[in-house]
This record gives structure tokens, C-alpha cells and sequence, in this order.
């Protein structure tokens, strides 16, 4: 039997090797029976105006370069500040067609031009890969395991299997190691080959470990991992 500073000293050596620092409304249907001895051309004309109140035109987007319908717009330059009235010929000659675009950012009137910013593609391009992401994550389930160090090999197995499912489908998966009430300890060697197994399997399923580590191993250690992207 292992002396208790021995079992310490091997717990602090696997968290060095492991742990890098790294309404819905209830609506009610009504049933609709239209009075009697009207004529029915007056329903279909109302019919008609509730279709037309439904429409919704297509949001039309801000036009861009020769698309911008003005002679003459004023630039938001690199302080935030309006340039002068400028020829729109001009603005489009000044920069590099493969690399920027100018969009009209505000409409104009009888007393001013459009109001225009010249925008960067690749930087346009990495703002809306990363919205997107940020949507996909939020829309993302939550999913939880918790595992006990001296669990036994089979209960392991179905535990690791449920969560390269989890991990195949997108979901994000926390698991937990931990040490149950009333249950023996763990020798050093489960806590090292129930580490890899886990770690094993994210790696096996596509998945990555989508931030650093948090506890102890032997004790209470949590894992967050999801499929990459």
C-alpha cells in the first residue's frame, strides 16, 4: 500500500503532464364564419389588404463602388472624421480595388453628399467568419459526463461511447472526474489510464479541448471539449 505522500507527489506529477496552461403562446384558433347575406367580394378584398399588410419587402444592402448612385460623397477617414465633398471618381481611383471596396454608409440629401467608408476585404471577410461562429456556438447543446477515477472498465467503455456520440453530433461536452463518497481510491495507474482514455477519445471523435483544464487529477478535474468546426 502506497504511503500518502507518495500518492501525492505521483497526483502532482500526472497535473503536470496533463494540465497544460492552456411564451410559447398558446394561440387559439378561432374558427372564422362569415356573416350571412354579405357578399363574399367584400371577405376576398379584406383577404387581399391582410396579405398585402404581411408583405414585407427584401432589405435591399448599401450599395458599393460604381453601385453608389452620387457624384460627389464625403469619406470617413482613419480618425473617425468626415473628409470634404469629393468627387466619387475620384475616391475610387484612390485605392485598391482587389483589396478595398467603398460602401455608402449613409444616404444622402439635397444639402449633403452620401456619406462613404472605404473597407478592408480580408478584414470584412474575417469580422463575418467570426459572427458566424459566434452563432453556430450559441447555438450549440450543452452536454455533461461525469466519470468516478476507479470507475470499472465497462462502465468506462459506454462513457467514453456516449461521448464520442456527444462529440460527433456538435455538442459540447463538460466531463467531470471526480471521486465518489464511499468508494475506494484510485491507484495512480486508473488516474493516468482513465486521463487517456478520455483524452483519447475527444481526440479520436475530431474534438479539441476548447479550454485549459480545471482541477486536479485524482480529484476533481473537468474537461470541456467539442468537435472541431
Amino acid at each position: 500500500m502506497n504511503h500518502p505522500r507518495s500518492l501525492i507527489s505521483s497526483a502532482q506529477a500526472l497535473r503536470q503532464v496533463f494540465i497544460a496552461p492552456v411564451r410559447i403562446s398558446r394561440v387559439s384558433m378561432l374558427a372564422f364564419r362569415p356573416p350571412q347575406n354579405v357578399p363574399q367580394t367584400r371577405f376576398f378584398h379584406q383577404s387581399r389588404c391582410l396579405e398585402l399588410r404581411a408583405y414585407r419587402p427584401p432589405v435591399e444592402k448599401p450599395p458599393i463602388n460604381e453601385a453608389i448612385r452620387a457624384s460627389f460623397v464625403q469619406v470617413v477617414n482613419d480618425e473617425g472624421d468626415l473628409d470634404p465633398p469629393t468627387r466619387l471618381e475620384d475616391v475610387l481611383e484612390s485605392f485598391d480595388h482587389a483589396e478595398f471596396f467603398l460602401l455608402q454608409v449613409q444616404e444622402g440629401d439635397n444639402d449633403n453628399p452620401p456619406v462613404c467608408k472605404v473597407y478592408n476585404k480580408k478584414e470584412v471577410r474575417e469580422h463575418e467568419k467570426a459572427k458566424a461562429k459566434s452563432a453556430r456556438e450559441s447555438k450549440v447543446i450543452f452536454k455533461q459526463i461525469e466519470l468516478n477515477w476507479a470507475i470499472d472498465a465497462h462502465d468506462l467503455s459506454h462513457r467514453l461511447k456516449q461521448l464520442s456520440t456527444f462529440l460527433e453530433k456538435g455538442h459540447r461536452v463538460e466531463i467531470l472526474l471526480t471521486t465518489k463518497k464511499r468508494k475506494r481510491s484510485p491507484t495512480v495507474d486508473e488516474i493516468k489510464q482513465v486521463m487517456q482514455s478520455v483524452l483519447n477519445t475527444v481526440r479520436e471523435a475530431g474534438g479539441t479541448q476548447t479550454k485549459a483544464m480545471e482541477g486536479e487529477p485524482g480529484k476533481q478535474l473537468r474537461i470541456t471539449a467539442q468537435k472541431n468546426i
